[in-house]
């Protein structure tokens, strides 16, 4: 039996926790700052400032001391365009010509790559020009093997390229292999298990290509070897990423379209590092998750709701979505930014409900959030209709909360830029839009407003996602990665349901980037200073002995930094994180960056 005295005692320490619980709450709800977006910038037209190739005509005098690709194609092709906006990123000139033929005999000045859209461009006379071209340290780059039969017909070209042998001009895979070194993110096999066989989207029916001594392998086809009359050694593998050595010069080949879009500019990063003693590149540095239209503020399609979750779409979002949505990304270390959706179908009769804006206002701040705009909607007479009456929902909510961040569907980004000083868009200095090799994946949409695209679908992830993924990381350290809540609250399929969604969602999420943490977590308008930064910013670097120096138009840029069995051993007017082997990530803190290396193992002393 409890005493007296001991009842009394326990009943004050009961108070007395159940006080400091509820002061505390208090005291971090009233410092919850959640009317104020703390991300948010002010709009600049610095677009008018941003970094611009030139490009190159090499029957003039060439008037830049930059390096520049010249390309050798279709102008207004896919590949094309890869490598245009891939000279944007690398601060790269450009020259594009139709064929070998049109360049002069003689250039005044190298190009540092030499890109041939296929290896039609390659034949007579046009080998023997970028014969002498790589043996003069040109780096030589074949986008696309197209025909596997001209190849065979060929032995000089073959012995360019560095095939030992054609054993077949086409084969069917079971998945392919890409090794570490090309890409930041290691080694990673695509072979399709029976429980992921709709994630497998690579094109599997490819020339068998084997080749010979003095080549490098980055990527090769796997093959179902239970039906060959004899085993297939892992150096024999169909190839289909390889450099060839030439005279200390390099010579890389590409099977299949990987040079035919974003895929394309890690790739090439990639290239100039293995055929370099060392390479240092701007990056953006930004992880984003883009959670679109949600939260949502109209019960809409209630009948549906209430059949599969038995409450309607505000209680989906609070009681259910959000809560998830927290676990995942205090999981996966990623930063939100959500897109908030008044209503979706303006026409419907279903009034939106501000009561929960606060809450989850609120909600955000405490998880270094940020609240955004979608301009997504079902129905609606107009996007400028669509603005008006979201207006006036945010009106009547009393919030004071500025949006620096809007999404809209890129197939309106045209109706978009009418509508940016509108009351609803006065705030907002970046787009974002789905992924669509329309767009490039970061840029200035006007010169205050930047667009940064979606990279990866969290929900429906696929192979050649994932490999484009790691291209633009490896690029640009940069991610957008997408989930669309339209899906859940009207559904169309069986698997647009919440508990499917969000098993994949987490699953991807915590799989196939858990290689690039490294690089830092941030909201979209975080992600859109480095964007203006990354895209404004002019560099040069140089090499003396083992000192490499770095000169930045921008401090607070960020750069990566790759050797060959080389660390960094101190590093002056800037910071350095180890990504992996062999790769750094750098920022240059002052406009003068000096960076000591040492062979990996051997101790340094300043």
């Amino acid at each position: 039996m409890v005493s007296k005295r001991n009842f009394f005692s326990i009943a004050i320490m009961m108070f007395v926790l159940l006080f400091l619980f509820q002061f505390s709450m208090v005291l971090r709800d009233r410092q919850n700052a959640y009317n104020v977006n703390s991300n948010l910038t002010a709009r600049e037209a610095d677009g008018e400032n941003a970094w611009e190739k030139q490009k190159i005509d090499l029957t003039s005098k060439i008037q830049t001391d930059r390096n520049y690709v010249l390309f050798i194609g279709n102008a207004a092709g896919e590949m094309a365009q890869s490598v245009d906006r891939w000279c944007d990123y690398a601060k790269w000139d450009l020259a594009v010509y139709a064929s070998m033929e049109e360049l002069p005999k003689n250039l005044e000045k190298l190009p540092g790559m030499l890109i041939l859209e296929s290896e039609k461009h390659a034949r007579g006379n046009n080998l023997e020009t970028l014969e002498k071209l790589v043996r003069k340290g040109v780096i030589i780059v074949f986008g696309c093997l197209e025909d596997p039969e001209n190849i065979e017909n060929n032995e000089e070209l073959q012995d360019f390229l560095g095939i030992y042998k054609v054993v077949n001009e086409s084969t069917e895979l079971t998945g392919v292999k890409l090794f570490k070194g090309l890409l930041l993110g290691g080694e990673v096999v695509y072979e399709t298990p029976e429980e992921e066989k709709e994630r497998q989207d690579l094109a599997l029916e490819v020339p068998w290509y084997q080749v010979g001594s003095g080549t490098k392998t980055y990527m090769v086809g796997l093959l179902d070897q239970t039906g060959l009359n004899v085993s297939v050694n892992n150096e024999d593998l169909p190839t289909i990423i390889w450099r060839n050595g030439i005279a200390g010069g390099s010579v890389f080949a590409v099977v299949g379209d990987y040079m035919k879009d974003s895929t394309a500019l890690g790739l090439l990063d990639g290239m100039v590092t293995e055929a370099s003693e060392y390479y240092l590149y701007p990056v953006v540095n930004a992880q984003n998750l883009s959670m679109v239209n949600f939260p949502a503020f109209a019960d809409e399609n209630s009948e549906t709701m209430a059949e599969l979750y038995g409450q309607q779409v505000t209680g989906i979002g609070r009681d259910i979505m959000w809560p998830s949505l927290v676990s995942i990304v205090e999981k996966g270390k990623m930063k939100m930014t959500c897109f908030m959706q008044p209503q979706a179908d303006y026409g419907d009769g279903a009034v939106p409900d501000n009561k929960d804006l606060v809450f989850y206002l609120k909600q955000m701040k405490e998880q270094n959030a940020e609240a955004g705009l979608s301009l997504q909607y079902k129905n609606a007479e107009s996007l400028n209709n669509k603005l008006a009456q979201d207006a006036e929902f945010f009106r009547k909510s009393g919030s004071s909360y500025r949006y620096g961040a809007a999404f809209v569907e890129e197939q309106n980004l045209n109706t978009v830029q009418e509508e940016l000083n509108t009351e609803m868009l006065k705030d907002v200095s970046t787009l974002v839009c789905e992924y669509t090799e329309a767009e490039p994946v970061v840029s200035y949409y006007t010169d205050e407003v930047t667009l940064q695209t979606v990279t990866s679908d969290g929900m429906n992830y696929h192979y050649s996602d994932d490999i484009r993924m790691r291209s633009i990381q490896s690029a640009l350290g940069y991610t957008n990665v997408m989930l669309n809540m339209q899906d859940i609250f009207w559904p169309e399929r069986d698997t647009d349901r919440w508990q499917i969604m969000q098993k994949h969602f987490s699953s991807n999420l915590l799989t196939y980037w858990k290689n690039f943490t490294v690089f830092d977590s941030t909201t979209l308008s975080e992600s859109n200073v480095r964007t203006r930064t990354f895209l404004n910013l002019d560099f040069s670097q140089s090499r003396s002995e083992d000192e490499i120096t770095l000169q930045t138009s921008r401090a607070g840029s960020w750069f990566v930094l790759r050797t060959h069995g080389e660390e960094i051993a101190d590093i002056e007017g800037g910071t350095q994180t180890k990504i992996e082997e062999g790769a750094y990530l750098i920022c240059a803190e002052d406009t003068t960056v000096k960076i000591q290396v040492k062979t990996a193992g051997l101790h340094y002393s300043k």
